[in-house]
């Protein structure tokens, strides 16, 4: 291995004879294609995903001759003002890398090498448990592995097949494995019969982790008849409209995930700082709409958490690869309300 070459950590894994598969960690729990990786690695285009001005990512890895034993880091690296690679981060990190394993490193068949050399690094982080169980739901799947033990206990309770009342003994990766596993015609029509009927918390704790799967738009109208219902109440209950928006968050069912957004901006609730930052930090997507964007920055520039609340939900979502054009594109407007008017020259110092 020629480690003077390795300045970059896809050429890292690819000359260590590794096998690997990029998540995205920040926003939710979602592949990054071979091409994502490489070129934000080489510092050529933007983290599709930034959170918090970083881009943090799941990297599981194995050796083509050792497949059943896979590695797994978590890393987070920072972001320039442009949503790409701080090379510096990126060059400290393979150089702490390599010093620590020097020329042992032959292959991936040292991952345990590989492993520890990360002790105390500080560009690795560790998810909390829901994003873990995500992760390792759609690494299981992704390699054609079989789902945690946990998997059967959830798929019988969402399903239908046990009480309602037996939710209790779910484990969270369990539900993390339904969840990804959502794609077989008998798991969707049991979990469409059932949601309707679940008690408070599992319908929340499946939520969650729906937000990293791709729910059919078979779920999608019963999330959506959730939230009718909801909107009906003269106190409508804020956290099940945000379990449902998060719920239908990633779905490929766009047309009714756009329409959920709407009716949830139309109504008095969307004011409220948590309900504003699940639709532009989990559905931003839909934000690319010009009556939705407007709508939504109105609700912002009027929301319970001021000005602070709003410049930094604006600044988030300005930050999103291909969400500037757009949210400029309405803040510019000369129709826009003097609340949101104000609300930016506020942000922006005039």
């Amino acid at each position: 291995m020629d480690i003077g070459q390795i300045n970059t950590l896809s050429k890292f894994l690819r000359q260590s004879g590794a096998q690997y598969r990029v998540f995205d960690m920040g926003r939710r729990v979602c592949k990054l294609t071979p091409e994502q990786f490489v070129s934000f690695d080489n510092c050529q285009r933007p983290y599709p995903y930034p959170f918090k001005r970083l881009a943090q990512m799941g990297i599981i890895f194995w050796h083509p001759d050792a497949a059943t034993k896979q590695y797994v880091w978590f890393l987070q690296f920072p972001l320039d003002e442009q949503g790409l690679l701080v090379p510096d981060a990126r060059d400290a990190f393979l150089l702490m890398l390599l010093e620590r394993l020097g020329e042992a490193m032959l292959a991936a068949a040292d991952g345990d090498k590989i492993q520890g050399a990360l002790k105390d690094s500080p560009y690795t982080f560790e998810p909390r448990q829901d994003r873990m169980a995500a992760f390792n739901a759609h690494a299981t799947y992704a390699l054609k592995l079989p789902p945690s033990k946990y998997y059967d206990s959830a798929y019988h309770y969402f399903t239908g097949e046990l009480s309602v009342d037996k939710w209790p003994g779910l484990a969270m990766q369990g539900l993390a494995d339904f969840a990804i596993r959502l794609d077989t015609n008998e798991a969707t029509l049991g979990l469409i019969q059932l949601l309707p009927k679940l008690p408070q918390e599992p319908f929340h704790n499946l939520c969650v982790l729906l937000e990293h799967a791709s729910p059919a738009a078979g779920i999608l109208e019963v999330l959506a008849q959730q939230i009718d219902i909801q909107l009906q109440e003269k106190q409508p209950d804020t956290v099940k409209i945000i379990s449902c928006l998060r719920a239908a968050s990633n779905s490929p069912a766009r047309g009714l995930v756009e329409r959920m957004v709407m009716q949830v901006l139309k109504h008095r609730c969307s004011r409220e700082i948590e309900v504003l930052a699940i639709i532009s930090g989990r559905i931003w997507p839909a934000l690319v709409k010009q009556p939705i964007c407007e709508l939504y920055l109105e609700q912002l520039a009027h929301n319970d958490a001021g000005q602070p609340g709003f410049s930094q939900l604006l600044a988030d979502l300005l930050f999103i690869p291909g969400m500037r054009e757009p949210v400029m594109h309405v803040l510019r407007n000369p129709k826009r309300s003097e609340t949101l008017a104000k609300a930016v020259g506020e942000m922006f110092g005039k």
